[in-house]
């Protein structure tokens, strides 16, 4: 019988233990969330057992223009970047007389991921480098099962030669001296899809309604706004993104006086008293555009404190009581589990009435600051959930959100690329990790907007038109900013949303004569009341409107210079909300 030659060639291609798989281009983002991670990504499961020790499960591989993306899962809980055996090798020139001979492949990359220690196989040379060299992250931070992580196709770990020298790549992971995914004798190789992804549509930095209460966090580097060299990049992300609430870590050295000099000289508000800041514990300061009724001390001795802010009555329904957080770094697992612990004892207490501090029913809450999640999976369980460990320190936990669910941590990628990671030093040994969070009580909270702001990957159209500087992130410390936009939910029926359906135009503006003219874009139905509050919240004017109008006059000839706040309200509905600069 006379074989054609498609089928020899078929024969032939089936004796030779490789995987040759048609690439995939995907917009992934490096969150940690996986969500993005379609059937179409390219999936290798590993067959067979890991025997004694870890057990890798399956990987899977795409690309985008600028990075090649892995996910892998394992069988045991790990921290990627720390105390494990796993290598990841990469062949970038699928030539097997190349580089480091691994399972038949001759690996241009070897990743030892628990030690952090990457290098590059170059001709007779070995080039040890940073990951940060590579363009690699990872999330999540924190132990797991499952990781995803990209490294950028244009990396040339020596600053001379590129990883990858053509249109496919061999991939290889190992586990110390035990599993390998593909299996021994076998080769995975993947070659890039050039096809384009959708492009990443860059975030506002301002709000999306002036009612939206803005909280930011930033790590401040070792007292950053005292150094007068990184002072003004710090001034111009503030002016750039116009936070309400701050939490500041790392002001070892700054009293709150001085905090609040440098919040009124970076983001004057136009009124007398200015900028609200407190300080109970070194190092963490917490600065609010509204006053501050009382602080507590969450865990004595440790960076944990809460202030609670009273929020304008006439723009938001609560007060809210914001927890500043910078838990203990690095290896101290167990110390920061009891500050975990801690925080989930201080809110069951807060929900209850007798103990250290009552809160009135729903009144909204937010951890925001540095984490330091980079251990053990648990700490950030105990965060979102109230599941304590040191029950015989703290007590019981238990559901810490007001209906008993689990609190929400808000992811923000950050405006001008899909990663998820909130810190970056140049030059560490170890990667971009995601260390800052907002965790909420989201059945009275709803977030509007949320990002993470790195001015290094901004394009100067961007940068210019923020006022910004391409090195401002980098100068001014090693974390970035974390912004979420918030709105208090009402606590019965329903709402409309800022604007929804109704535009008013003010003028002039800003006001500076004796009326200022307010035009909606369409006549209203039923009465309204227009309130206008002075920029703590207090009311300062009240005036009904009736239906069938579309246009009203508010005097302002005998209020003082400054912003104010004006809202409206038809039927008895919040419905529209804005500002009004008074100038004389």
């Amino acid at each position: 019988m006379q074989f054609s030659r498609f089928f020899i060639a078929a024969f032939l291609l089936a004796q030779i233990p490789s995987y040759f798989l048609l690439a995939q281009s995907l917009p992934i983002a490096i969150d940690g969330q996986f969500d993005d991670w379609t059937a179409a990504a390219i999936n290798l499961e590993d067959t067979g057992g890991a025997g004694s020790g870890l057990d890798l499960l399956r990987m899977s591989v795409a690309n985008d223009e600028a990075y090649l993306f892995i996910r892998f899962e394992i069988d045991q809980e790990v921290v990627l970047t720390d105390g494990n055996d796993l290598t990841l090798y990469i062949d970038g020139d699928q030539n097997q007389l190349t580089g480091k001979s691994v399972n038949g492949i001759g690996a241009e990359i070897e990743l030892q991921l628990g030690n952090r220690d990457g290098n590059f196989y170059k001709g007779s040379s070995i080039w040890y480098f940073d990951f940060g060299d590579i363009g690699f992250a990872s999330l999540p931070t924190f132990s797991a099962t499952k990781f995803e992580l990209a490294i950028r196709r244009d990396a040339e770990p020596d600053g001379n030669n590129p990883i990858f020298t053509g249109n496919k790549c061999r991939i290889y992971l190992q586990n110390g001296a035990g599993d390998k995914m593909p299996n021994a004798g076998q080769t995975f190789s993947y070659t890039f899809n050039n096809d384009p992804t959708p492009v990443y549509q860059p975030i506002d930095l301002q709000k999306n309604a002036p009612s939206h209460l803005r909280l930011m966090t930033w790590n401040t580097l070792a007292d950053g706004l005292l150094d007068v060299v990184r002072k003004p990049s710090f001034e111009r992300v503030l002016k750039a993104t116009q936070p309400d609430i701050i939490t500041f870590n790392e002001c070892w050295d700054m009293t709150s006086a001085q905090a609040r000099t440098f919040m009124n000289a970076a983001i004057p508000l136009g009124n007398p008293q200015g900028w609200y800041t407190a300080k109970l514990i070194d190092g963490n300061i917490t600065a609010s555009r509204y006053p501050i009724l009382q602080n507590w001390s969450v865990y004595n001795g440790h960076r944990l404190t809460a202030s609670l802010v009273d929020l304008p009555d006439g723009i938001f329904e609560k007060d809210i009581l914001v927890i500043n957080g910078h838990l203990r770094c690095c290896v101290a697992n167990s110390e920061r589990q009891l500050e975990a612990d801690a925080f989930a004892s201080f809110i069951l207490d807060a929900k209850t009435p007798g103990g250290e501090i009552d809160l009135p029913e729903n009144t909204p809450f937010v951890l925001s600051g540095d984490m330091n999640l980079v251990g053990w999976q648990q700490q950030y369980t105990t965060l979102t959930t109230g599941d304590i460990v040191n029950t015989n320190v703290f007590g019981a936990g238990g559901s810490l959100d007001w209906d008993d669910s689990t609190l929400l941590d808000v992811l923000a990628l950050q405006t001008d690329q899909r990663m998820a990671y909130t810190w970056n030093e140049a030059g560490s040994q170890y990667p971009p990790s995601r260390l800052d969070f907002h965790i909420c009580s989201n059945s009275v909270l709803e977030v509007k907007k949320a990002y993470t702001l790195q001015t290094e990957v901004m394009s100067q159209a961007r940068l210019t038109s923020f006022g910004l500087l391409n090195t401002d992130n980098s100068t001014a410390s090693d974390h970035l900013p974390k912004v979420t936009d918030f709105v208090v939910k009402p606590l019965t029926g329903s709402y409309e949303l800022v604007g929804a359906g109704l535009e008013i135009l003010v003028s002039p503006n800003p006001a500076s004569g004796n009326f200022a003219e307010f035009l909606a874009s369409k006549t209203l139905s039923n009465e309204a009341v227009f309130y206008l509050f002075d920029f703590s919240g207090r009311e300062m004017l009240a005036e009904e409107i009736n239906s069938g109008q579309n246009k009203w006059q508010v005097p302002v000839n005998r209020f003082p210079s400054g912003m104010y706040y004006w809202k409206l309200e038809v039927a008895g509905r919040f419905v529209n909300v804005g500002k009004l600069l008074i100038q004389r």
